[in-house]
């Protein structure tokens, strides 16, 4: 009998140690790493946009090569999915920083 993987999207994968459950978290700069995700986040939807008008100005061509195509919308999928994972990581990072901060780092 072969199990179904519970896991299908890389997004699920991320997760953040959580100051208030792990011992080791000191080290942590939390809100660091909301920045630095909040950037990339950024930067992968201008790539999305970006290789999106690539395949619109690619399907206006008389002769339509679907190969390039079907390749830059399986690299937008790919983005999309980082897409989501970095703004988890920064959503939660924010939050844990907040409460971190609010709690006067206990």
């Amino acid at each position: 009998m072969t199990s179904q993987p519970t896991t299908e999207k890389f997004f699920q994968l991320v997760d953040i140690e959580d100051f208030r459950y792990s011992k080791n978290c000191s080290h942590i700069n939390y809100g660091e790493i909301a920045s630095d995700c909040d950037s990339k986040t950024i930067s992968i939807f201008e790539a999305i946009n970006h290789l999106s008008l690539s395949i619109f100005t690619l399907s206006e061509e008389e002769i339509i090569n679907k190969d390039k195509i079907l390749n830059l919308t399986s690299i937008i999928a790919d983005l999309a999915e980082l897409g989501v994972a970095t703004n988890k990581i920064s959503h939660t990072a924010a939050y844990l920083s907040g409460l971190k901060d609010a709690n006067h780092g206990a």
